[in-house]
């Protein structure tokens, strides 16, 4: 079977993780994001793949073509101009002549799909969606259901009052070559606003089926924070380090240094090369390699990209530090974004601050 990964996307809402790089290679729990949709697919059957790339592609395909290795056939499709999410399909439609898969490459799944595509082949669908239930609705496209899993309406970001459905689209499609010929060549063109809405009007047969796995939307900070905890959960074992209590799930890294005193508990993250300082709490968080965590500091629920220091006894609450950065002593973050190689000054506090590189 033949897949598209579509990982063209800039990610504005996580500026300013994404100035450096695109924000389907922004790392969950020790993996480029769109790793997890990679190996989805292959390992549901999937052997030939286009990536449609736009922003940073080049370090996307070299992330991808070197530095991950997958048993399937990889082919690059780039945009020079937006397509949407249906356009860029349409733009390697001589690649499909069978049943294919579509997924987002920038959304964090951890599943089987060929439970998805026995049920479409099952029901003789043109399309099938993917569905995961959702806490807000009015965040997401919904979609409504009849018994036999037959899609009966849409609603794009629903306000509260008009949410009928917790049922959202995942962003992951099973598809029929014939629904390429509702989409045009010349503009862009979008699944869950065009196409599938096309696709009923036509009663064309549109089914959708809730997912079994992990998927999170990683378009927020914190949702990034969150699906590194959720992949961890899952992941993650037990850890028996000499001097610390047993904690876990935790994945770690070769050249962990912990001075005495320290407390770790899970989910964690702790990459090559880490050194944590005496008395030093971390807790649900990631550390990248070469972080330093200096004495007396405290990081929860966070994510500490590479090479960063986080100084003697500062905190770290609900916050993203990127690579290379300097939290100085006695600081305080909550609820922020530190972009690359950025100084927090000593003693400064920071509340649901975002700080991006002069650049920007």
């Amino acid at each position: 079977m033949k897949g598209i990964v579509l990982a063209g996307g800039e990610g504005r809402r996580l500026k300013p993780l994404t100035q450096t790089r695109p924000k389907p290679l922004l790392p969950v729990a020790g993996r480029p994001c769109v790793d997890y949709v990679l190996r989805s697919l292959i390992n549901g059957g999937v052997r030939e793949l286009i990536v449609t790339t736009a922003y940073m592609s080049d370090a996307l395909i070299k992330s991808i073509s070197e530095g991950l290795d997958y048993d399937a056939s990889i082919l690059y499709s780039f945009e020079a101009t937006p397509a949407g999410t249906a356009g860029g399909v349409k733009r390697v439609a001589n690649f499909i002549d069978d049943t294919f898969v579509v997924a987002m490459g920038d959304v964090l799944v951890d599943l089987d799909v060929r439970p998805l595509v026995e049920f479409h082949r099952q029901r003789k669908a043109v399309a099938t969606i993917a569905l995961t239930e959702v806490e807000d609705p009015t965040e997401y496209g919904i979609v409504g259901l009849d018994n036999s899993g037959r899609v009966l309406r849409f609603k794009e970001k629903p306000k509260q009052e008009e949410a009928f459905s917790n049922l959202a689209n995942a962003g992951i499609y099973v598809l029929e070559p014939e629904v390429l010929d509702l989409i045009p060549d010349d503009r862009p063109y979008d699944f869950s606003k065009d196409v599938f809405p096309a696709v009923l009007a036509k009663g064309l047969p549109l089914f959708g089926v809730k997912l079994e796995g992990v998927w999170v939307d990683i378009g927020r900070p914190r949702d990034l924070i969150r699906a590194s905890l959720e992949v961890l959960r899952r992941e993650g074992r037990e850890q028996r380090l000499l001097g610390v209590e047993p904690f876990g799930p935790a994945v770690v890294g070769k050249g962990l240094t912990l001075d005495s005193g320290v407390r770790l508990g899970g989910p964690l993250y702790l990459g090559s090369n880490v050194r944590i300082g005496k008395g030093a709490v971390v807790e649900g968080a990631c550390l990248y390699e070469g972080v330093i965590v200096e004495a007396g500091a405290t990081i929860r629920h966070s994510v500490v990209l590479e090479d960063a220091r986080i100084g003697r006894d500062s905190e770290v609450f609900d916050s993203v530090v990127s690579r290379g950065c300097v939290v100085e002593e006695g600081a305080h973050l909550a609820g922020s974004i530190i972009g690359d190689g950025m100084t927090v000054r000593a003693h400064s506090r920071l509340d649901g601050a975002s700080i991006s590189p002069p650049s920007a």
